[in-house]
């Protein structure tokens, strides 16, 4: 306690000397002043908790404190803020607002997308639904595209990290307003009219939803399984509390996003719903019926017609820096490739992906003249057109998944020769047309977690018909098809494959991997089904195989996927049923440990644990032909709201996984 009582003193000092400042030497004595007072407020942070609690209002908050947690030195008083995680100071990016250009501003963005499975903030996982709280929502803290490895600010201007990483202390910015709901200019719903700032209650009620056993989110929970408390230390200011020294607490708690309580707390009629019914009413909550979304984004949903569109109005109060569009227009009805394609080239959609099929024919072989000719001496040679084409990564692998609780897929030597049989370089350069690279994990290629010392499952049908007999399949009736006694009773090695519907690629994929097949006595039956559907199969775990794909992370974690406790979990994302112990130990020990090289060479086990035991057979990581309305032709006037500019500098100036990040995107004037 002397040491802060010596630090105030001194700052009491140096006050006092700003009173007698010769005027002529003001401005250069106020910087070594303010530099001073800088290192002072730099020593007491970096002081133990017990004592800087007395001089901070944010941490003496009269709470309980560890006194026995282990010393941390302080960093360098200069160090940078980086957005690299540092224990006792704040690390996060400034917000950079000098992309926003004023004079950009304007126009309505229109691309396709598909109608998300639900809207629910915490109940419905799906890619869609984050995409529309991407546009609508912010978080506590940010991953730039510039940056995307590093933590900005965000909803939290400061996070203080301290008790060996077991607390997380925001501030958050004041003056952020939530969305006014399109339904609050309904009569019945005039309650929601009106201007409600958020605060940190919001984000303590995004933990309560979260943690509350009824409420429908294990996949999302069990990120937070060693959390402690949430705690509202005052209206602006948000703590969050974990047991243990967990890796995952750190985007868990950075990345948390908050939910209104002033809606998703209470009934339609706007009265309070009881505490104890909470959970339960959030999982069917009124406002997701009536298809709301609320957030404190640059967007606001304005309008939602399911399989039709979803028409976002950008936000006026944004307290952060805004894409340049006024609105942004996604197309749900229009759901083939023909009509897409059709459409972009009509100028109805902006920016668009084309599928290999369409690569094949409108650039390979050149189809459509207003994409420039593939040049191999000029990678961006795509660029020049009047449509503009880019090859681009994705963050995103696909797989075709094994249901292992069941004959046939019980049985590693059977998922093992299921990928033997598998030609996967031969579909990517023929199905694919190269647009794609093999994977044999789910980790990022070009990531140091990557374990480039396994060996892949060689296309072989010699191995695959030697590792079906070890495991007792033969053709004991003569009929060409494989069969095995299971149950007391013989059954033919015939099974189902469910994928994505409207997908050719696909379709010609199965179709040759069902060839194969065919040549070791194995009868498979692709059956396609809408994205809405599959979503359903995937967490009833209702399915013998089934393709699917992932968003990989910049944060490497083996619970969600992998941990055996999450294999009968309704909804979560162990749908294969994988269960492993020593996956389980590594995963937990991943967890707990911070340590870049010991982290690795965890990840590097794990993969080599789940490429021995194959419950997916992986694919391919995404390549994809990113596709734009780039410029008239010479000569020719560029129609109000046609061509977008910016996107080149985009795809210069970002990481190239997510270098279509729409910051300075705009329409030529």
């Amino acid at each position: 306690m002397n040491k802060v009582k010596i630090a105030l003193l001194a700052l009491v000092a140096v006050l006092l000397v700003v009173q007698i400042i010769d005027r002529s030497r003001e401005p250069a004595q106020m910087r070594e002043l303010k530099q001073s007072i800088d290192r002072l407020n730099a020593t007491i942070a970096h002081a133990p908790v017990t004592l800087r609690a007395a001089a901070d209002p944010v941490l003496g908050s009269g709470q309980p404190v560890d006194d026995h947690e282990t010393p941390v030195p302080p960093p360098t008083l200069t160090a940078p803020r980086d957005g690299q995680p540092k224990l006792g100071m704040n690390f996060l990016i400034p917000v950079d607002r000098s992309t926003f250009h004023p004079a950009w501003q304007g126009g309505t963005l229109r691309v396709f997308n598909a109608s998300p499975k639900g809207l629910n903030p915490l109940t419905d996982n799906s890619a869609i639904k984050g995409q529309v709280y991407a546009l609508c929502h912010d978080s506590l803290c940010d991953r730039q595209a510039a940056t995307p490895e590093a933590w900005s600010e965000s909803l939290a201007e400061s996070v203080i990290i301290s008790d060996d990483y077991l607390t997380y202390t925001f501030v958050l910015r004041k003056g952020v307003m939530w969305q006014r709901p399109i339904l609050a200019k309904q009569p019945a719903y005039a309650w929601l009219d009106r201007d409600v700032e958020l605060t940190a209650d919001d984000f303590k009620f995004a933990m309560d939803m979260t943690m509350d056993p009824n409420v429908d989110c294990p996949s999302l929970r069990n990120y937070y399984e060693d959390f402690a408390s949430a705690e509202v230390v005052d209206r602006s200011t948000f703590r969050m509390r974990w047991k243990r020294r967990v890796y995952t607490s750190l985007s868990a708690s950075l990345g948390l996003s908050p939910i209104p309580r002033h809606i998703y707390g209470r009934n339609a009629d706007g009265s309070e719903i009881p505490g104890a019914t909470l959970g339960v009413v959030f999982n069917k909550h009124w406002f997701d019926e009536q298809n709301g979304v609320v957030g404190v984004g640059a967007y606001r949903l304005e309008e939602y017609r399911n399989d039709e569109r979803m028409v976002f109005q950008r936000n006026p109060a944004y307290w952060g820096v805004p894409l340049h569009f006024e609105r942004i227009e996604w197309n749900l009805q229009v759901k083939q490739d023909d009509p897409q394609l059709i459409a972009f080239k009509n100028g109805q959609v902006h920016s668009h992906g084309l599928t290999p099929l369409k690569y094949k024919s409108e650039i390979l072989d050149h189809a459509e003249k207003r994409f420039i000719a593939i040049d191999p001496a000029d990678a961006k040679a795509g660029r020049k057109g009047e449509l503009g084409w880019e090859r681009v990564k994705g963050m995103s692998f696909s797989y075709i998944g094994w249901n292992m609780r069941k004959p046939p897929f019980d049985d590693r030597r059977v998922r093992q020769a299921m990928s033997h049989a598998f030609p996967k370089q031969r579909l990517i350069d023929d199905v694919f047309f190269g647009l794609g690279l093999p994977v044999l994990s789910d980790v990022l290629l070009d990531s140091q977690y990557c374990n480039h010392d396994l060996k892949p499952y060689a296309f072989d049908l010699e191995r695959a018909k030697a590792l079906l007999a070890e495991a007792g399949w033969s053709d004991g009736d003569g009929d060409g098809l494989l069969d095995r006694m299971i149950g007391g009773e013989r059954k033919p090695f015939t099974f189902e494959v469910k994928y994505f519907a409207n997908s050719p690629e696909w379709d010609n994929t199965l179709a040759i991997y069902r060839k194969e097949l065919q040549k070791l006595g194995i009868d498979m039956k692709p059956v396609p089904f809408e994205f809405k559907e599959l979503m359903r199969i995937y967490e009833d775990k209702d399915f013998q195989a089934v393709v699917g794909g992932w968003q990989m992370d910049w944060d490497i974690d083996y619970f969600q996927l992998w941990h055996s406790s999450q294999v009968e979990l309704q909804g979560s994302s162990n749908h294969c049923g994988f269960a492993n112990k020593r996956v389980d130990e590594l995963a937990d020990k991943l967890r707990l440990t911070f340590t870049v090289p010991e982290r690795v060479a965890i990840a590097k086990e794990i993969q080599a644990i789940i490429h021995e035991e194959q419950p997916y057979t992986f694919f391919r990581s995404n390549v994809g032909i990113f596709v734009w309305q780039n410029r008239p032709a010479l000569g020719q006037p560029a129609p109000a709201e046609r061509y977008l500019a910016g996107v080149i500098k985009g795809l210069d100036s970002f990481h190239p996984l997510v270098n279509r990040t729409r910051t300075f995107w705009h329409f030529r004037k």
